[in-house]
């Protein structure tokens, strides 16, 4: 669902709904656990526009620590991968999100930083005719 919203500047822009994949293994899956999961991953939209969500959440009992959660999503640029683990899933899960919140701000601050290092640049002078 595309729908047109105001950027700051006042402009109108058009922002599309993300899209998200789910891959639940070894967990009781409903629809409870897909809302929460996507509405964490809306929550970090507002800092990237995010156009697809891969979402993997899993229990694995032949490995320590048990609960892996990764998640990939297809953003402007180079996708953005995450994995974590922990004995829970909702532990696992949190850490996915702090890791992906991290790397959106790094990759920010790199973007910003590399527009205010670069020089500005403006079109040659012609010799005016005289």
């Amino acid at each position: 669902m595309n729908s047109p919203r105001k950027s700051p500047s006042g402009k109108s822009v058009l922002r599309t709904a993300m899209e998200m994949d789910f891959l639940i293994l070894g967990i009781k899956s409903d629809d409870g656990l897909r809302s929460r999961l996507a509405s964490d991953l809306q929550a970090l939209a507002h800092l990237v526009p995010i156009e697809h969500a891969h979402i993997s959440l899993e229990r694995q009992h032949a490995v320590t620590p048990p609960f892996q959660a990764a998640v990939m999503l297809v953003v402007p640029g180079p996708d953005i991968h995450v994995a974590a683990r922990d004995h829970t899933w909702p532990a696992a899960w949190h850490k996915a999100l702090e890791r992906l919140r991290e790397q959106i701000e790094q990759r920010r601050n790199r973007l910003a930083k590399r527009k205010r290092v670069q020089p500005r640049r403006h079109p040659p002078v012609a010799p005016r005719a005289r």
